[in-house]
């Protein structure tokens, strides 16, 4: 596989982070945002290379000792490649309340937002990658021995719900913890971008387990409102439709990492939290 370095400068202003909007053109259907990214030049230290574009940007020069690296992401087989992997290494640049970005070449526009706000954004595939890993970051830290012992001794209840606006068209997924007391774990979910109804749910599957197995779960009881999931993973369908042969291939190599599980069909009225999850993701987005 071959390997591309690439630098982001996470320009932070009160909390907030800047984006640029790519305008649209031949190799884009429609405009996206990220943050600023950057090759690192011959002879040049990535550092180096997140001052200068924050420079490019803002047109203010930090200096070097303003950019701290803050994360280091390896992303593979974007933009359809399989044989390539990109590194991301993001730098946190802090700028002036007077600073203004100036969006030139393949931007025309910016603005400041929050993670949160960022992450249900129409990103970039690119921009996707990191801003995710920056939201992970701040709304699921890295949980504590004692945390997953507890969830590793108990069976949670997950509940998974996706939707999309147009099929295919804007989608969310959301998901619902509850611990074996039936007290909340922990609710959320994630903007898709475009995508259709089936897809939108095995993501929700998809996303719902990794957050399980990140808190340290041995045993799911996983409950969902999709006939056509439920059916699929336990064996009574196959799955035939393409688009989802790479991510239900996902889903079952993490399923191997559990002790026990179980996927059961459940009404859409005993679903209105992980549906509330993703609707309220979806209208945060389009509204």
């Amino acid at each position: 596989m071959k390997q591309r370095v690439r630098v982001v400068a996470l320009m932070q202003k009160r909390g907030k982070i800047l984006l640029l909007r790519r305008a649209m053109g031949r190799e884009l259907a429609e405009a996206t945002w990220e943050p600023p990214f950057s090759k690192i030049t011959p002879g040049e230290q990535p550092e180096e290379a997140a001052t200068r574009l924050a420079a490019e940007q803002i047109g203010d020069n930090h200096g070097s000792k303003g950019a701290e690296l803050v994360d280091a992401l390896t992303v593979a087989g974007l933009h359809g490649n399989p044989d390539n992997y990109d590194l991301f290494l993001t730098y946190k640049i802090k700028a002036a309340d007077k600073d203004t970005a100036r969006p030139s070449g393949r931007y025309d526009a910016y603005k400041f937002v929050s993670i949160s706000e960022a992450i249900n954004m129409r990103l970039s595939e690119q921009g996707r990658a990191v801003i995710r890993s920056l939201w992970e970051q701040e709304h699921h830290p890295r949980v504590d021995s004692a945390t997953r012992r507890q969830y590793r001794e108990n069976r949670l209840t997950v509940y998974i719900d996706g939707g999309s606006r147009g099929n295919p068209g804007p989608s969310a997924a959301g998901y619902y913890i509850l611990d074996e007391q039936g007290r909340e774990v922990e609710r959320g979910g994630e903007y898709l971008g475009s995508a259709n109804s089936r897809q939108a749910e095995y993501m929700a599957l998809k996303l719902a387990l990794k957050r399980a197995i990140d808190l340290g779960a041995r045993s799911i009881s996983f409950k969902s409102d999709s006939l056509m999931v439920v059916s699929q993973m336990n064996g009574v369908y196959q799955v035939k439709n393409r688009d989802l042969w790479e991510l239900v291939d996902e889903i079952d190599e993490m399923l191997t990492r559990l002790k026990s599980y179980s996927i059961e069909h459940i009404s859409r009225g005993e679903n209105f939290v992980a549906d509330g999850e993703a609707n309220r993701i979806l209208d945060k987005h389009w509204l």
